[in-house]
């Protein structure tokens, strides 16, 4: 199918060109973990190393360190033996909120053997541009220009006609995202044949036990959790809203691990003001609500509420840049009810993962899809909300 002159004009092409767009369809596909994709990402690892500005960002050095050979073999070899192709073209749709991640779900696609079509938000984040520069400079290389045609990054605004275009032409989609982003992207049909891929919007939690956290290396734990929540200022699914504190001494532990976390946040959080009447405004909603909730904060930076109880419907007033929901466990079951099917990622610190792990099956809760230690949930990984991402994006040849 070819795209019309004027569509065309709509699309900003970050690499390739409309050439290798016409011709994606009939683009032969590659085997999954083929040779030449992997010397590719390595290519492009050392590319994004050796650029000064990277250092800047701790997300784009992760993923350089992710896309390295070594890194790339080792998760080959857990791969079954029997032979696996690319579905054929993946039409991606990157979140506008983690900057990277567009790169982590092209990375997918490119090994599980498909033409990548990859659209970026528009937002100028600068971790973007170094990594479009540091791809095209590989792809320039000989070695590498034949990849040209597989690696299609895109901008274009909110345009439903492109939509139905990239949408008629895929095998995968794959939409990043909130609720209402997936919900705009089906009302652009696939092909019968093609799968979908949503990541829509999630939530995660974090469990730690007072009594190990009070024998822990305290400004670690706090620089772990920065990580995981201020760093997006818990914009990522993966970031925990609330925090189940277990054990013996909660209250001296919750005492000293918000002042920790405070004393590190004065020395690296940059804070937007508008967060502070929204913070206010989340409150204010969720105790109209509820009885009992008690709302914690020196300033608005750090705002913590005290919960009597988990609510079924606690994450429709939750919020970002540092709002957490505290809650005393005495029996982890209690927290069943927020394992719904929205939860992604509990985290966890000094409690057993795999009485975590229980908890989830035993109770067979249709949310979790992960239970990281806490300072791991945005960490790059090739599952992602319950799926094998090059598993899912390939397609098994089977021999009998």
């Amino acid at each position: 199918m070819q795209i019309s002159s004027n569509l065309a004009g709509r699309i900003q092409f970050l690499t390739a060109d409309l050439q290798s767009l016409q011709k994606s369809e009939t683009t032969p596909v590659k085997a999954v973990f083929d040779e030449t994709v992997i010397d590719f990402f390595d290519a492009l690892s050392k590319e994004l190393m050796h650029d000064v500005r990277s250092r800047q960002y701790s997300d784009v050095i992760a993923y350089a360190f992710w896309v390295r050979k070594a890194s790339l073999l080792k998760v080959k070899e857990s791969f079954t033996a029997k032979t696996k192709l690319g579905r054929g073209v993946a039409f991606h749709i990157a979140p506008s909120n983690v900057p990277i991640n567009f790169a982590v779900s092209m990375t997918s696609s490119l090994l599980a053997g498909n033409v990548s079509i990859v659209r970026v938000s528009n937002k100028d984040f600068e971790q973007v541009k170094i990594v479009i520069e540091a791809i095209n400079k590989v792809l320039a290389s000989e070695s590498f220009a034949h990849l040209k045609d597989y690696v299609i990054v895109v901008r274009y605004d909110r345009d439903k006609d492109v939509n139905d275009f990239l949408s008629s032409i895929c095998d995968v989609r794959i939409v990043w995202g909130g609720n209402a982003t997936v919900g705009e992207l089906r009302l652009s049909p696939i092909p019968p044949r093609a799968i979908e891929m949503t990541f829509p919007d999630r939530y995660s939690i974090a469990l730690i036990n007072s009594d190990e956290y009070l024998n822990s290396d305290k400004k670690t734990v706090a620089q772990n959790f920065y990580i995981d929540t201020y760093f997006t200022d818990q914009n990522a699914c993966s970031s925990p809203r609330l925090v189940v504190w277990t054990g013996n001494k909660v209250k001296e532990a919750q005492d000293c691990f918000y002042k920790e976390l405070k004393a590190l946040l004065n020395e690296k959080y940059q804070f937007s003001p508008i967060l502070a009447i929204d913070k206010l405004n989340a409150f204010c909603e969720l105790a109209i609500a509820h009885n009992g909730v008690k709302k914690i904060a020196d300033d608005n930076v750090l705002v913590r509420v005290e919960l009597p109880e988990i609510f079924d419907d606690l994450m429709n007033f939750k919020l970002g840049g540092g709002y957490f929901f505290d809650y005393v466990a005495n029996d982890l079951n209690s927290i069943v009810k927020i394992l719904k099917k929205p939860c992604q990622t509990i985290s966890y610190l000094g409690i057993e993962p795999q009485k975590i792990k229980d908890l989830v099956v035993n109770n067979g809760v249709r949310g979790v899809d992960r239970i990281v230690p806490l300072g791991k949930t945005m960490e790059l990984e090739f599952y992602w909300d319950g799926y094998n991402m090059i598993d899912a994006m390939s397609r098994y040849l089977d021999l009998l």
